[in-house]
């Protein structure tokens, strides 16, 4: 085994004014940049083992723009198609690639990304040099909080508002660790962290692009971390955590809170580093690809989904809020029965990385890093393509909205427990 290597590259892929803004019901179109956008490259080589850790600033890929990167980055660089790991950091003020309620895809935005992700790995690619990682973990309370809360009448619901009185508790506790995985050069070459951390980013809002909490982290940790290394964030998973604490005095949110969210972090990143732990190891990946089985869909609401689709279309004018959760049911209804999705494991030494598929609840993430083999294990959500919840089983049937029938709910009870079995699975050859 040669010496580790890594090396960074990034390339600013902001968006044009005009470009669909994904995240929300109701589609939003850039009225410009407010900060902008990467996409940001690791990449690791040990002489026997290479990969790319890209992660760029949008809600989520499609599958045919992953394809179309690796495909452009396979063949520029000696680096298996399959060993370049896409995530997205799920900005909810970034363009749409996955079209999703009444937001388009934007062709535009997507002929352009392939090209851009090919400069930040090529420039990665041509950065490696021996480095010597290291490992750092810190939990920072206060930023990040459940989402999901059990009210006075039994029931489940998201987001039930600040100061809501008929809130009894949160579903479940959460963790909320900040993770940070370094990698030190010699003093000629900035040192690279990347870094994940739990919470939607959701936090900004608007119709400026902008790269949320994670890109004003990225920021952080270059000025406060010694050496100003590069950085790039990968989202922990968090598909029922966001930035709203429901006992404080009024809902946080917008571009300065993700500012101070991210001094937060940067903080706690500053009061970690001198206990970071040494990394010592070759480069180990695992993957393996599951079969999530689509909900079934009941024919009598499927019917009564296209009969309001129908009414409400008959008008011509904007579809309601009815509406559009009717047309999700429909388009859920033509979605595969069955849906393909890779699980991933990277590990140096001690530290592993789980790369899992969707927006993924924290009672699975916690499962696979409790039963995980290695000191230090760092599940990251939205891996390769795809924006979907993956729930726990017990979560169903209940009022949230992340179970709620649609595009970006669409596998059956048991497919959470699935993925978290891959993973586990993947720890144990």
């Amino acid at each position: 085994m040669e010496t580790l290597q890594a090396g960074f590259g990034l390339a600013d892929t902001s968006p044009l004014v005009g470009t669909p803004l994904a995240g929300y019901i109701r589609v939003r179109y850039a009225s410009g940049v407010r900060d902008p956008l990467f996409a940001r490259a690791l990449a690791l080589s040990d002489g026997a083992t290479s990969v790319l850790v890209i992660a760029c600033d949008v809600l989520a890929m499609a599958a045919e723009d992953v394809a179309a990167a690796r495909a452009k980055i396979a063949a520029r660089l000696p680096v298996k198609p399959e060993n370049v790991w896409f995530f997205s950091t799920h900005a909810h003020t970034a363009p749409a690639l996955v079209p999703c309620f009444e937001t388009p895809r934007s062709d535009e935005y997507a002929a352009r990304l392939p090209n851009l992700v090919l400069l930040a790995a090529d420039t990665a690619w041509h950065d490696l040099a021996p480095a010597t990682p290291s490992f750092a973990r810190a939990d920072v309370p206060g930023v990040a909080f459940e989402r999901r809360y059990r009210m006075k009448d039994g029931t489940i619901r998201t987001n039930p508002g600040v100061g809501n009185p008929e809130i009894v508790e949160p579903e479940r506790q959460i963790r909320t660790p900040l993770s940070l995985l370094a990698f030190e050069r010699d003093p000629t070459r900035l040192p690279i962290v990347l870094a994940s951390f739990p919470c939607h980013a959701d936090v900004v809002g608007g119709t400026d692009a902008s790269a949320d909490y994670p890109g004003r982290t990225c920021n952080e940790l270059t000025h406060r971390l010694p050496g100003h290394p590069e950085t790039l964030f990968l989202l922990g998973a968090c598909g029922d955590v966001n930035h709203i604490d429901v006992n404080a005095s009024e809902a946080a949110g917008g571009y300065d809170h993700a500012v101070r969210m991210a001094r937060r972090l940067g903080e706690a990143a500053v009061a970690a580093w001198p206990e970071r732990i040494p990394v010592a190891g070759a480069l180990d990946i695992r993957r393996t690809t599951v079969a999530l089985p689509r909900r079934p869909v009941d024919p009598a609401a499927l019917k009564e989904a296209r009969t309001i689709v129908t009414r409400e279309q008959a008008f011509g004018k904007q579809l309601t809020t009815e509406g559009i959760w009717a047309r999700e049911l429909v388009l859920l209804a033509e979605m595969p029965e069955t849906m393909a999705r890779e699980v991933a494991v990277l590990a140096i030494g001690d530290v592993a990385i789980v790369a899992l598929h969707g927006e993924v609840f924290t009672a699975l993430s916690d499962r696979i890093a409790d039963a995980s083999p290695f000191a230090h294990t760092v599940v990251a959500e939205l891996y390769d393509d795809g924006e979907a919840y993956v729930l726990p089983e017990g979560d169903y049937g209940q009022q949230g909205y992340e179970e709620r029938p649609a595009r970006s709910s669409p596998y059956a009870p048991g497919a959470g427990e699935r993925l978290v079995e891959a993973a586990l699975g993947l720890f144990r050859r």
